[in-house]
């Protein structure tokens, strides 16, 4: 017994590391004589010679340390790193959505990447000890799950991206994900990190089921739900009982227009708009030129073959909801109005239109700034032109006023993966010119709502672009002839 040596280190294993017996008990395991030295030190003389042939028993070359500590330092620093970035990206976009997403699929997907986040931290925490010494057993298994829910949870965000047919600086940061993903895969599976678990194939199994069931639930929750669910909202306009002023020269005819909530989706007000225009009309028994009635049936909705119209007067504009608003379920915005409508002025019919634009809640919301943006092209005090509008959206010269904002959508993880749009709503009032159907000195107030590129609202969005944010713009109309008002008016 007294023949035995009192250390006995062992050959490196294939990471380098060598077993370290002292008096027959295996103490730890080394990567350099430096620990080797530590360990010998903890466990026997604290003067014990390593050298000492007597007390030292070598199994294998004691120069032959083949760990290269930086490589192996390093590899483990970057797995760390990206599962650091990944949880850091979904612990911001789940706590946003489970608290502030517009719909409730997803905040559902909120929580399922906060728990996936919570899954990449622990993985983390494990990198430590699968490229340590690895005194846990299941600490390979743990990174290869933590890589996998980077893979899975990173290619959402890819297909989101590209699905959104948009750029932002966060698709750089996608890209550089599965390439880090592919290389994690590639180390680990020559580590054979699996190693340790008693159902390796169920592990595999059950993140490909997670990652399936995950991409399912982001498009019924993203896709399926918001264009699936219809909005209800009554929109009409009609005309009340008129009366005869005091003095006879006008009548005062009440409108309602009917704007309200009757679905379960909350929308929000993007613009709306109600003018009252007098047309002056002469009944000619030959009737209008084919090439006016032809024109009137292209430009107008509808063309009357022995009806004559003259240019228009506007009676009265305004709005029946403010820019901003929130419409939520069983909301009614619905407004009565009354408009004076002159008798000795050659009106023949009145006409009532209305507009009403909105995005759906459950696919975007606009900024909180939108409701006090509203910012007129003249100047208040002299009544001076100031600015134009885009060409699009108004002539040189025509006053407009507009109410614009970002535009955000129904989830923090669309955030990040489409571009900052803007809503833009112009109010304008077109000068005359000899083209136009309304009265020279007159105007013929008109809304456009818009999602732009930029605030100015040039770079406007195409008709695809814009849908998935819900835009929708209703317009209606409805007209009276002066006579059948005067027959209500004296019931």
């Amino acid at each position: 017994m007294s023949n035995r040596p009192l250390v006995v280190v062992e050959a490196p294993d294939d990471r380098g590391l060598r077993a370290v017996r002292v008096r027959g008990e295996t103490v730890g395991r080394a990567w350099s004589r430096r620990d080797l030295e530590r360990l010998v030190r903890r466990a026997g003389p604290p003067e014990l010679d390593l050298d000492d042939p007597a007390r030292v028993h070598w199994l294998a070359d004691p120069s032959y340390w083949p760990d290269r500590q930086w490589r192996r330092r390093g590899a483990g620093v970057l797995m760390a790193l990206g599962l650091l970035v990944s949880a850091s990206v979904l612990f911001h976009v789940g706590s946003t959505d489970a608290f502030n997403a517009l719909a409730y699929g997803g905040r559902v997907m909120g929580v399922a990447f906060l728990t996936a986040a919570l899954v990449e931290a622990v993985a983390t925490l494990a990198v430590c000890d699968y490229w340590g010494k690895r005194v846990l057993r299941y600490s390979g298994a743990a990174v290869l799950v933590g890589v996998g829910t980077v893979t899975v949870t990173n290619l959402m965000f890819l297909i989101t991206q590209i699905q959104g047919r948009s750029y932002t600086p966060f698709l750089w940061l996608w890209i550089t994900l599965v390439l880090w993903a592919a290389w994690a895969f590639w180390l680990l599976t020559r580590q054979k990190a699996w190693r340790g678990v008693p159902h390796p194939k169920g592990v595999a199994l059950s993140v490909v089921v997670s990652g399936v069931v995950g991409i399912a639930s982001l498009a019924y929750s993203q896709m399926y739900v918001p264009y699936s669910t219809p909005v209800r909202i009554p929109f009409s306009v009609s005309f009340g009982d008129p009366t005869v002023s005091a003095d006879g020269a006008s009548l005062h005819v009440p409108a309602h227009v009917e704007f309200r909530n009757m679905g379960s989706v909350r929308i929000y007000v993007a613009g709306t708009m109600w003018t009252v225009n007098g047309w002056p009309t002469k009944f000619t028994e030959k009737g209008v030129s084919e090439g006016t009635w032809k024109s009137d049936a292209l430009n107008s909705v509808e063309a009357l073959k022995h009806v004559a119209y003259s240019p228009s007067h506007m009676l009265g504009t305004g709005k029946f909801a403010r820019p901003g608003d929130r419409l939520d379920p069983g909301v009614d915005l619905s407004q009565d109005l009354v408009v004076d409508v002159p008798l000795r002025s050659g009106l023949g019919r009145v006409e009532i239109d209305a507009i009403a634009s909105f995005i759906r809640a459950d696919r975007g919301k606009l900024g909180n700034s939108y409701g006090s943006s509203g910012a007129p092209s003249w100047d208040l005090a002299s009544g001076k032109h100031l600015v134009d509008a885009p060409r699009g959206v108004a002539r040189s010269g025509d006053d407009f006023y507009r109410y614009y904002s970002k535009i955000y959508h129904s989830s923090e993880m669309l955030n990040l993966t489409h571009a900052v749009d803007y809503a833009t709503t112009w109010w304008v009032f077109p000068k005359w010119q000899k083209d136009v159907d309304f009265a020279e000195g007159d105007t013929n107030p008109f809304l456009i709502p818009s999602i732009s590129r930029d605030p100015e609202g040039v770079e406007r969005l195409s008709d695809s672009e814009q849908e998935p944010y819900g835009m929708t713009t209703y317009s209606l109309w409805t007209e009276l002839s002066l006579d059948e008002l005067l027959k209500a008016a004296k019931k």
